[in-house]
């Protein structure tokens, strides 16, 4: 009898838990006029300055639900306002469309040019009216901006999780935070106390921010130190297609507004946003390469290349192999271990010259990025004295390695030198 009380009262005290911060959320949602009735649409930063105000006061629950729509939101923004930029970049449809507005554009250059630049500020707008409605119109201050882009909100969640015992939340928040801001002192501390706290287990360490195609890479090099080398070429296949796809994704948001009005020296002003937009374009690969890559970021690319030759040799595809060589040494003209691994593709029977070309993924990359690059360098020569920018700084070389046995190529070089799988071990 005495036992059944127990479990009863047991039972009801979660009930009343469970209650009570049930009540609690319905309050917030129903009485909190910075959520409004569809927080879908409330912009980001207004729910992070309210979740801001919320956690000084050490309201923790209010912290979590204005600090997690605040994320959601913001990434919502960002992917819908990628997805119109990427849309409208469909420059055969523009063109397609100024000329179906008069013919006589194609023979004049400078019309065609400013029709296709109308055309493709309306295609945005219309798609982002579609979309979002008036939200992106909406300004938000650069520094929210800039705390969004070095995952600030986390740091806000991991001490709101910690505090309403959402332990698993709280590691993952705390490592999200410190994998893009690895100098942070306090975030230091706080990553060494969660390590050493009871019930702490190391898959909580969790990357909330980890893009899909570098968790791909990884997944690729694990495949790739398991001789696992038909998963190795399946992952870094896809790895690489996500890779370009994020990169593009990058360069589009490089753009900024379009042009509305008619300003003084007006080419010359395009000519000066335009190279902006190229600069930018230009640090798209440390971009997306990302915290963790930062200071290898002009290696990770070539990298996918270098463990899928190896992948490849090791199912019989030689072919394929030996044009992710070559697609490599499009990055790494002089390394030497992949040099040595073309002389020995080129011994081989299936090889020829023509099927020894770099991937046709690669070519256009570096074409589209050598064109960018002439095009920068032609407007700085005319417009301006600021010749700085430059896409041809010298690459980082890999330490050289006692040539292998001749009867394969030469294996990636180890995965622990390229990768810092833990950005939080230990003091920084």
């Amino acid at each position: 009898m005495l036992a059944v009380q127990k479990t009863c009262h047991i039972m009801a005290q979660a009930v009343f838990i469970f209650g009570t911060t049930f009540c609690l959320y319905l309050a917030v949602i129903l009485v909190d006029p910075a959520l409004g009735d569809d927080p879908s649409i409330v912009p980001y930063d207004q729910l992070y300055e309210a979740g801001k105000t919320h956690y000084t006061r050490e309201e923790w629950l209010d912290t979590i639900i204005h600090m997690e729509r605040a994320i959601k939101n913001y990434k919502l923004r960002r992917s819908e306002m990628i997805g119109c930029r990427m849309k409208c970049t469909n420059h055969t449809k523009i063109v397609k469309d100024v000329f179906a507005l008069d013919h006589r554009y194609s023979h004049h250059n400078e019309l065609n040019f400013f029709a296709q630049v109308v055309k493709k500020a309306e295609c945005l707008k219309h798609c982002l009216d579609d979309r979002l409605g008036d939200i992106w119109q909406l300004p938000v201050h650069e520094d929210i901006e800039k705390e969004f882009e070095a995952r600030v909100p986390y740091d806000y969640l991991q001490l709101a999780y910690w505090r309403t015992n959402q332990l698993a939340k709280a590691v993952a928040a705390a490592h999200t935070f410190i994998v893009a801001n690895p100098d942070h002192s306090v975030m230091q501390d706080n990553i060494e106390f969660y390590k050493e706290f009871e019930g702490v287990t190391k898959d909580m360490f969790q990357d909330m921010e980890r893009p899909e195609h570098e968790q791909m890479f990884y997944n690729g090099v694990a495949a790739y130190n398991d001789q696992d080398y038909k998963e190795c070429k399946r992952t870094m296949e896809k790895a690489i297609k996500l890779y370009y796809h994020a990169e593009m994704e990058c360069r589009v948001q490089c753009e900024g507004p379009y042009i509305h009005e008619y300003f003084p020296e007006f080419f010359q002003s395009i000519t000066n946003h335009y190279s902006s937009v190229l600069k930018c374009k230009a640090g798209c690969p440390e971009e997306v390469a990302g915290p963790n890559q930062r200071t290898n970021y002009k290696n990770y690319l070539p990298m996918h290349y270098h463990y899928l030759q190896f992948c490849l040799y090791q199912l019989g595809e030689v072919v394929d192999a030996a044009q992710a060589a070559s697609s490599f040494l499009l990055f790494i003209p002089d390394h030497g271990d992949m040099l040595q691994n073309i002389q020995f593709y080129q011994r081989q029977a299936d090889i020829t010259t023509e099927n020894l070309q770099p991937r046709k993924d690669s070519v256009e990359y570096l074409e589209m990025v050598m064109l960018e690059q002439k095009l920068l360098d032609l407007a700085e020569t005319t417009f301006t004295d600021d010749d700085e920018m430059s896409l041809d700084d010298e690459e980082g070389k890999e330490e050289e390695k006692e040539p292998i046995t001749e009867d394969m190529p030469n294996p990636t070089p180890d995965a622990a030198k390229l990768i810092r799988k833990c950005p939080c071990t230990g003091k920084v």
